[in-house]
């Protein structure tokens, strides 16, 4: 179920990735580099989440399991809201500078900086201190597929359906944990 959670949390990086061979200007290396960013802000956000939930989330060890029944929701929650945006095409990034690259970062690492907090052993501690660099090979695969793919109004609806899917995983790992 670990593996599962991870590779739903590391979709987002597919469907931010489907805009970057839009442009024919945009060379297989460039495209290359924009998704190990991507991927690399994916393990980093992981990685500060789960030092901030390190410091508090001892507090709440005796509701454990309500605990990431309440993140992953949230996670979930904020993935379908990107569904519709998905579906829309408004979701597609083209990035210019490098500035740009790192706010997307940021922005995608959102969800797994909120998974980082429950990292600790008695919540959700996926696969201990090889997490991040699991959760970067698996946004550098989905990343691949995003530029690998050619854009087209059916790529944007599989992203989208592709996503609700992974949100419903997530939220499903959270009812298991709670079982």
């Amino acid at each position: 179920m670990n593996l599962v959670f991870v590779i739903s949390l590391t979709f987002c990086i597919c469907t931010a990735s489907t805009a970057f061979n839009i442009e024919k200007r945009s060379g297989w290396w460039r495209n290359m580099l924009f998704v190990c960013a991507l991927a690399a802000g994916q393990g980093l956000m992981y990685w500060f989440g789960s030092l901030l939930g390190g410091t508090f989330m001892h507090r709440f060890e005796s509701f454990a399991k309500v605990i990431v029944l309440i993140i992953c929701f949230m996670i979930a929650f904020r993935m379908m809201t990107d569904t519709l945006k998905i579906k829309s095409g408004k979701n597609l990034f083209l990035i210019d500078k490098p500035k740009q690259l790192i706010i997307l970062s940021i922005a995608l690492g959102v969800n797994p900086l909120i998974a980082g907090l429950i990292a600790g052993e008695a919540f959700l501690p996926l696969f201990g201190k090889t997490t991040p660099i699991i959760l970067m090979g698996l946004s550098l695969i989905w990343g691949l597929i995003g530029i690998g793919t050619k854009f087209s109004q059916t790529k944007l609806l599989v992203n989208s359906l592709l996503n609700v899917v992974a949100a419903l995983l997530i939220l499903a790992t959270g009812i298991v944990a709670l079982i």
